[in-house]
């Protein structure tokens, strides 16, 4: 309930914006290079296809199926709920990874912390480049706050660090020679993805300066990092929209832009899942046929 509620008010203040801005403003501002709809399919397809390569550290699962179940996972954290997919792809492995149930939940887990340190890390930088460029002040992220308090969480910190690294085979069980290829490889596809990112918007409205598109890349990074919310791409519409306003940059080509990246996203999440729900199903179907004519085999040999 609460998160249907969420969801119809970030479609409202969506649509809110759309309706100040001018429909028909952000109809005409529709992209129309062909190489912004090229880059979309490439850039919906990378998280799924890294991580094909990063669970082959801990799965041996053919590269087919793992693909179908890390899209279906996406699908579920996109559109359900944050994490959901992470649930979805546990229940898949326990059946096919010829592992204990403890540790598939382990794997999945260690690949989070992994994803969430590597994109926490990207942030970081972000930040510190945004903040060295003056795009953002520190003044603006931080205002008058005491001292006293930017120490106590610079202290806080450095104990939690220090606690990880103490407790870490409690908490985190990957080895570190392949916790380290999965951060590398999880790093390698930040800076890709992002940076295609960049290139895509940029075809929409040139001449913006770099440091811009790393203040939305910043907040991507943010938005994405916020458990349990539905619909990412739409908070994120919703915030770009009153970034650029603040920003003094088009507006209408903003909105246009994330407007359909949003719409041809859930409709490409829609069309797969239907298509993989409908060939799982078949190879299941498959699979029981030639279980039973197994079966009937067997039972003619007797």
């Amino acid at each position: 309930m609460l998160r249907r509620l969420l969801l119809a008010v970030i479609v409202i203040l969506i649509v809110y914006q759309l309706w100040d801005i001018g429909w028909i403003e952000v109809l005409h501002s529709l992209p129309t290079q062909p190489l912004f709809y090229v880059l979309f399919f490439v850039l919906y397809l990378t998280l799924p296809t890294v991580e094909v390569f990063i669970y082959r550290q801990v799965w041996k699962v053919k590269r087919w199926d793992s693909f179908k179940a890390f899209i279906t996972k996406r699908v579920y954290n996109e559109e359900v709920m944050g994490y959901s997919g992470e649930f979805y792809l546990f229940m898949w492995a326990r059946k096919r990874v010829n592992k204990s149930e403890k540790d598939v939940l382990k794997n999945v887990r260690d690949n989070n912390i992994i994803s969430a340190v590597s994109s926490n890390l990207v942030a970081v930088v972000l930040i510190s480049v945004l903040v060295y460029t003056g795009i953002v002040s520190l003044d603006d992220l931080f205002g008058n706050v005491n001292v006293v308090y930017i120490i106590a969480g610079v202290f806080i910190g450095i104990v939690l660090i220090a606690l990880f690294i103490q407790f870490r085979k409690y908490i985190f069980s990957l080895p570190l020679n392949k916790a380290l290829k999965v951060f590398l490889l999880y790093i390698t596809r930040f800076i890709i993805h992002h940076g295609l990112l960049i290139v895509q918007w940029a075809i929409v409205i040139p001449d913006t300066p770099v440091s811009i598109w790393l203040l939305f890349i910043a907040i991507i990074i943010v938005v994405n990092r916020i458990p349990f919310i539905p619909s990412r791409d739409l908070v994120f519409m919703w915030a770009g929209i009153e970034l650029s306003r603040a920003l003094d940059m088009a507006t209408a080509s903003v909105a246009g832009m994330l407007l359909v990246t949003s719409a041809m996203k859930k409709s490409l999440n829609l069309i797969l899942f239907l298509l993989i729900s409908y060939f799982n199903k078949t190879e299941e179907i498959e699979e029981l046929r030639k279980d039973y004519e197994k079966t009937i085999k067997e039972k003619q040999k007797d």
